[in-house]
């Protein structure tokens, strides 16, 4: 389908990078489309597809999903790409320094990104520190270095496109096709939006997401509720919760906070909760 004009099919991420919308297959509608050819209901009115799109995504029946596709263009620093090329389902194709002297852009954190290496987390940012103006102005001259040597040796010395990129940094950008279905999105959204993952991959992950929100309302907004904002217990999680939490919520209380049925919360979904709850032992049993 066409691209909406009236929409925000672009947005600019970090200091030079951006993701570009390209195309869209599918709409809201898909996925209520593609699960209906199992059972050959006719189609449905709007509430109903929306239904149907949350209960689908509550209980991971992912496979309707599949058949809607987004495609973007994504200019990232390359210590980026490095991450995001990890997600093996989707298709890529990325621009290559052997056909063309790549532009000269560089990923330059702002000073106040800067951060000690985190004490509990080997692979994150701890406190700020005290020196990080220093070290951006550094890391700013050693790019335009690594700029000047990259173009005499392809301009003046007349080096292989090839090898001329052979010292390049991952702050350098590159810029990317990448095309998936919206399960491909979902699996990257959830993993890549998480406040554990590196900052300069989640303002691309928010960035695509804002972006998807506008083409698939209803299924983003399911996803975000289900999957995104969700919490998973494990089993020694529950034991735990069950003696922390020894008295049970009545059912005249359950009844009282539980909201009319809607497409958003349907008496099938508060079914599920109680169910949910009488499991955790926090619901007494009538």
């Amino acid at each position: 389908m066409p691209l909406n004009p009236d929409y925000t099919n672009e947005k600019p991420v970090l200091d030079h990078g951006y993701v570009r919308l390209l195309g869209v297959m599918g709409d809201d509608s898909s996925p209520d489309s593609d699960a209906r050819i199992s059972t050959g209901v006719a189609a449905r009115s709007e509430a109903q597809q929306t239904t149907l799109v949350r209960f689908l995504l509550r209980h991971k029946h992912t496979t309707p999903f599949e058949g809607s596709v987004m495609k973007f263009e994504v200019r990232a620093p390359i210590m980026v790409i490095r991450e995001w090329f990890r997600h093996r389902t989707f298709s890529y194709n990325e621009e290559s320094g052997r056909y063309k002297q790549l532009d000269p852009l560089y990923y330059t954190p702002e000073a106040d990104r800067v951060s000690y290496q985190a004490k509990s987390n080997h692979q994150g940012s701890g406190d700020p520190h005290p020196e990080s103006e220093r070290f951006v102005a550094e890391w700013g001259d050693e790019q335009k270095e690594f700029e000047a040597s990259y173009t005499e040796l392809i301009q003046t010395h007349n080096v292989a496109r090839e090898l001329a990129r052979l010292n390049m940094p991952v702050s350098h950008y590159s810029t990317f096709v990448v095309t998936g279905n919206l399960l491909n999105w979902f699996r990257f959204l959830q993993l890549r939006m998480e406040a554990t993952a590196q900052y300069e991959i989640r303002v691309y992950a928010e960035a695509i997401f804002e972006i998807a929100k506008q083409y698939f309302p209803s299924s983003l907004a399911a996803f975000q509720d289900y999957w995104l904002d969700a919490i998973t217990l494990t089993r020694r999680e529950v034991d735990l919760l069950k003696q922390m939490l020894p008295r049970a919520v009545s059912e005249e209380s359950f009844n009282g906070a539980v909201p009319e049925p809607s497409p958003m919360f349907t008496k099938r979904e508060a079914g599920e909760f109680r169910e949910k709850l009488l499991r955790l032992g926090l619901l007494e049993r009538t």
